[in-house]
């Protein structure tokens, strides 16, 4: 082996250990920032989630229940432990007879509709909301007599009678808890 070569061979392997030496360092380092990156994540995610919480408008943000409340809402319950007062109605519609007579008003050809939702528009008349109809039908000279079931969840029901020669509907706005409407 000549110098040149020997010289060589030392200068080689040096720089080779100094590379694979650099590349460990650098393999280290990439795992350890790894490693933080992780740990960064792992912490802040559950911050971020809890930000994150459900619709409505309000600033304030509802705490997460602690252990002591999530025992006490783990709590199983059976039917038996349902407590109901006598004569509570599970029904979530109620039965309603409608008898109209305007005879004395007008015998035209003439529409009922009934609906369970409505508002009140700027002019001071009522506008149904046409997805809530419960029932409609034709009035025969001036009457019309129907029962119908109708959401108990509304305070009131819009009564519309509606005739073709094109004059406003006569309206009326109802009880939903009397079960009898007479008009």
């Amino acid at each position: 082996m000549t110098i040149h070569t020997k010289q060589y061979r030392n200068n080689h392997y040096v720089d080779s250990s100094h590379y694979l030496s650099e590349e460990k360092r650098m393999s280290v380092q990439s795992t350890w920032n790894m490693k933080k990156s992780l740990a960064v994540i792992l912490v802040a995610a559950p911050l971020v989630l809890a930000g994150c919480g459900g619709g409505g408008g309000g600033s304030t943000s509802t705490p997460s229940p602690s252990p002591a409340t999530s025992a006490v809402a783990a709590q199983s319950y059976t039917m038996s432990d349902l407590v109901v007062p006598d004569g509570f109605d599970y029904s979530s519609v109620e039965q309603f007879d409608l008898d109209i007579d305007i005879s004395s008003i007008s015998t035209a050809r003439s529409f009922v509709t009934v609906y369970s939702r409505f508002s009140a528009r700027d002019d001071s008349t009522l506008k149904p909301d046409y997805s809530s109809k419960v029932i409609a039908g034709s009035l025969n000279n001036g009457v019309f007599a129907s029962n119908f079931t109708a959401p108990v969840n509304h305070d009131s029901l819009l009564v519309e009678i509606w005739f073709y020669d094109g004059q406003p509907p006569l309206q009326q706005v109802v009880s939903s808890s009397d079960s009898q409407i007479v008009w």
